[in-house]
């Protein structure tokens, strides 16, 4: 028998047993609940919702002032109805009485004797009988759900609360508001780039579907059109802040400056770079098995366009080989650590970032900018697009070589890549 199911006589009854440390603030030391049968087997399937909002319960607990409270007043209200329900009333009863007790037992008195209503007991209600949505309560619930990097999950979940703060219920999101929050507080008032607008509105769109789906939500989606046009003709302001590549003399000058200041992962790194057109956590994460000896194999890359093959530069093949042989695990470049999203690419990309800074570049030139460098002297030297395109992980966006090739001779790319020169 499961430890949360006890039996008691002839009926089961679902238990679950409260922190020590909680158990003041519940004011008893276990939940216990009647599951109304004498099956082991409904019981069981009866059980499982309940210990899913008693652990609620109790992980919002533990949250103490940082927990949302209506949140915790909306469990409360759920398990109460969900009790009274098993006794036999039915929902419309069960939401008069929650409503009614919101109204009095949930009121006080200020010092001149007007009557204070409990807004979050009467809103939790509200919630839990009149299908009104509380925006932040399903969050959790939706970014679970996805597929997707934790750093990726992380961004999404700063738009989502941002979302959830300015709008907190279903009802509140009227299409002019979300235009108006978009475009004028986010947009104009925090002068937010139109890209970071444009991925907090995707992001909560995104979210909005999720609601349509799994929540009845039948109102048609605010953030639909919400923001203007991109405009296509760029400003001067945005032309000179685009990103460059690096030229011929600003690698040098970087891979010296890292040799000589003793930094030799970082010469070692850009140097890779230059040569390869990689990212730098594609590097910094490049296993020894994937190292072989004319060519290093990229997989597990943004996309499936990524996953490949990449012939070794005659320019860097001894540093290869020094790295293959002085490697401390399983990892091509040695002694990098992870972050919390798994990249191994963190710190030593601020070491470069420092670097850079301090020889004069600006922020239009970053680690990327070899990989921009690389693609650049490919195409002076001619070389076709597709080729480009294999070596660097690009998509072809072409049915015919896109879709159906199998990729390039490694001879061909051999011989694109042997154009690079420093």
């Amino acid at each position: 028998m499961p430890s949360f199911i006890e039996k008691r006589r002839r009926r089961y009854y679902a238990v679950l047993d409260i922190p020590k440390a909680l158990q003041p603030t519940f004011k008893r030391r276990r939940f216990v609940r009647s599951l109304q049968t004498e099956s082991l087997t409904v019981a069981e399937r009866n059980a499982m919702p309940l210990i899913y909002e008693w652990k609620k319960l109790i992980e919002a607990a533990r949250g103490g002032a940082n927990q949302d409270s209506l949140i915790w007043k909306i469990n409360e209200v759920r398990l109460h109805a969900d009790e009274l329900k098993r006794s036999g009333e039915t929902d419309e009863s069960i939401a008069e009485l929650h409503e009614d007790l919101a109204l009095t037992l949930g009121s006080d008195f200020d010092e001149h004797g007007n009557v204070i209503y409990d807004d979050e007991l009467f809103e939790a209600t509200q919630v839990v009988h009149r299908d009104q949505i509380y925006l932040v309560e399903h969050i959790d619930d939706y970014l679970s759900s996805l597929d997707l990097q934790p750093k990726t999950i992380d961004a999404r979940r700063k738009s989502l609360v941002e979302f959830s703060q300015k709008f907190r219920f279903i009802t509140d999101v009227k299409p002019r508001s979300v235009k108006h929050w978009l475009n004028v507080e986010i947009a104009e008032g925090e002068k937010k780039a139109h890209s970071t607008v444009s991925r907090i509105a995707t992001d909560c769109n995104q979210y909005w579907e999720y609601l349509q789906l799994h929540h009845n939500v039948d109102a048609t989606s605010p953030f639909i059109k919400a923001l203007p046009k991109r405009k296509t003709r760029k400003s001067k302001a945005a032309i000179k802040a685009k990103r460059k590549a690096f030229r011929v003399d600003d690698y040098q000058k970087l891979y010296q400056a890292a040799s000589e200041r003793g930094d030799d992962t970082l010469a070692d790194l850009i140097k890779l770079a230059a040569h390869t057109g990689c990212r730098i956590e594609e590097l910094c994460s490049l296993k020894l098995v994937n190292v072989q000896e004319d060519r290093i194999v990229i997989t597990d890359a943004k996309t499936e366009a990524g996953w490949r093959d990449i012939p070794i530069h005659e320019d860097i093949n001894q540093t290869v080989r020094k790295l293959v042989n002085t490697a401390a695990g399983e990892y091509l470049i040695s002694g990098l650590s992870f972050n919390k999203y798994g990249d191994r690419s963190n710190a030593i990309g601020k070491r470069f970032g420092r670097l850079k800074t301090r020889l004069g570049f600006g922020s239009d030139y970053v680690f990327h900018s070899f990989r921009r460098a690389f693609s650049t002297q490919l195409e002076n030297a001619g070389i076709e697009r597709t080729t480009v395109a294999r070596l660097m992980g690009h998509e072809l966006g072409d049915e015919t070589f896109g879709g159906y090739s199998d990729g390039l001779i490694f001879d061909r790319l051999k011989q694109a890549v042997s154009q690079i020169q420093y």
